[in-house]
């Protein structure tokens, strides 16, 4: 076998192999005795057929098997011998064995990038304070008397953002209705849906409208709107508002710390200091985190293979999509976003995949692993935290393939938490 190794870009190789007659014709004459002495035809005994007979009647077949034999021996030996750590599937190129020539092919593959990782201890950091004060906790404290939040009549009032309003809907194409709807309710919120169409900008168009007004919206409705011949075409979307509601939340004192299960205000208060405290802890020491990376980032180049990173975007992006259309997000609206998106993603997975290249390569200098007991461990962790058992879980790891991952989430953890220990903090 013969092989040349070239270079096609950033993490990507050509490798081309020839494989010589002799070799081809060697393996063939093996593989043609074997099936002389296991074939059995009609008026010969097992392994007595003549070879002639044998050749006209496997010929073809015991041809595509050397072929296939040498082509994977000879991708797998040049990868051995090279020491290539391929990503994902090689590319093969077309592979043709004519009688008395040699076999040539070609293998496109991309292969994990080559660098080193030095002066990635005593790294300066600073850290954010996770003090808690008495306003931080007063919002906490708003925040969850809103989620016991009633709507109310707003009498002689206007529409304001976050309201609920109800309304007659129409939908006007060229001063002809093709829609109308009563009471129908909206929220008033930007990328709130009215009659099967998003409406961007609905705060700015609704804002200050009193009841018993006409609110006239210019629109292009949706490609899921009801009658399909006015799809994606222009339209006035009316809104005569009827009803004013808004959310009020119940005020903050004895009665409404009973009410959520507390023996006082000031007991409420305690739980909710320690939970904004928890919160804020784990803020602080996320942007610890994250500014540990940056460093390593930036002290660190190197290129990835980009058919690897073309996979990861599209997932991500297909991903966010899909959240997106779940939220209620018009299909039209997120295709706009789609380049935007995409570039996001892409942005978001070349610095997960160079982040976790790195703390992979530390943790091999650093010999830092993860033990079973340790992956029981979590495992654990998780069957509590979902309130089931562990042997559920691990079942559910294993199915998924994700058991690898997880092991490998940990070992990033525990390289972040030496780097954390060896750097240097400064307290903001």
């Amino acid at each position: 076998m013969n092989v040349t190794i070239e270079d096609a870009g950033p993490c990507k190789k050509v490798l081309k192999f020839e494989i010589p007659k002799e070799t081809i014709e060697s393996e063939f004459e093996k593989k043609t005795l074997e099936v002389c002495g296991t074939v059995e035809l009609p008026g010969f005994r097992k392994g007595c057929a003549p070879r002639k007979l044998v050749e006209k009647r496997f010929g073809t077949q015991i041809r595509d098997e050397v072929k296939q034999s040498l082509v994977n021996e000879s991708y797998q030996k040049a990868l051995e011998e090279h020491k290539i750590n391929p990503v994902g599937d090689p590319k093969f190129g077309d592979v043709k064995m004519e009688s008395g020539q040699p076999i040539n092919f070609d293998v496109t593959l991309e292969v994990w990038p080559l660098f080193d990782v030095d002066n990635y201890k005593s790294l300066n950091l600073k850290r954010k304070s996770a003090a808690v004060n008495d306003e931080e906790v007063e919002i906490a404290l708003q925040r969850l008397s809103l989620q016991k939040a009633q709507l109310s009549m707003v009498k002689d009032g206007v529409v304001k953002h976050g309201n609920q309003v109800i309304c007659d809907c129409k939908v006007e194409v060229e001063n002809v209705c093709i829609l109308e709807d009563e009471d129908v309710e909206v929220n008033v919120f930007n990328g709130t849906v009215v009659a099967h169409t998003t409406i961007t900008d609905l705060v700015a168009r609704m804002e200050g409208v009193k009841s018993g007004d006409v609110c006239t919206i210019d629109v292009q409705l949706s490609n899921n709107f009801p009658k399909a011949e006015y799809r994606g075409k222009p339209a006035k979307l009316k809104l005569t508002v009827k009803e004013i509601k808004q959310l009020t939340p119940p005020p903050i004192n004895e009665d409404f710390a009973k009410m959520i299960g507390f023996d006082s205000l000031e007991d409420l208060k305690k739980k909710v200091r320690k939970q904004v405290e928890a919160d804020k802890k784990n803020w602080s020491e996320e942007i610890l985190r994250n500014q540990l990376l940056d460093i390593l980032l930036e002290q660190v180049k190197f290129d990835l293979p980009q058919d690897l990173v073309n996979y990861h975007t599209e997932q991500r992006a297909y991903k966010h999509q899909m959240d997106l259309y779940k939220r209620g997000v018009a299909l039209e609206e997120i295709q706009k976003q789609d380049d935007s998106i995409k570039h996001a993603s892409a942005d978001a997975v070349m610095r997960e995949l160079k982040a976790s290249l790195i703390l992979d390569k530390v943790a091999e200098k650093e010999k830092v692993f993860v033990t079973e007991n340790e992956v029981e461990q979590r495992i654990s962790e998780l069957a509590r935290s979902y309130n089931t058992d562990t042997a559920r879980v691990r079942k559910q790891l294993e199915r998924q393939g994700s058991l690898s991952y997880l092991r490998n989430e940990m070992r990033e953890g525990k390289v972040i938490d030496l780097l954390l220990k060896e750097a240097k903090i400064t307290d903001e």
